[in-house]
């Protein structure tokens, strides 16, 4: 059984980051800072990181349904694009 304590004696507990914490680490990451260096500066492993970025990136792709949608938007105003050229010229 291993031991859950440190030299001191004390018990080793988990640290706990708040999501807003989560949030700048995660968005300084996709601003381009490089997930090793926003880690290391923060005193994280990369990977905790990396996990905490997943949830955020499954949020920002698009699901096949607002592919739909925005495939459905973009003709509809090219569309409307065209009435007003048309109506513009005459």
């Amino acid at each position: 059984m291993p031991d859950n304590s440190n030299p001191s004696g004390s018990p080793l507990t988990r640290k706990k980051y708040t999501p807003a914490f989560k949030a700048e680490c995660v968005r300084q990451v996709a601003a381009g800072a490089r997930q090793t260096d926003v880690a290391r500066a923060q005193g994280l492993s990369p990977a905790l990181l990396g996990r905490w970025q997943r949830p955020a990136l499954a949020e920002a792709v698009p699901s096949s349904a607002e592919r739909e949608e925005m495939k459905r938007l973009r003709a509809e105003f090219k569309r409307v694009e065209q009435e007003r050229d048309m109506l513009t010229k005459s």
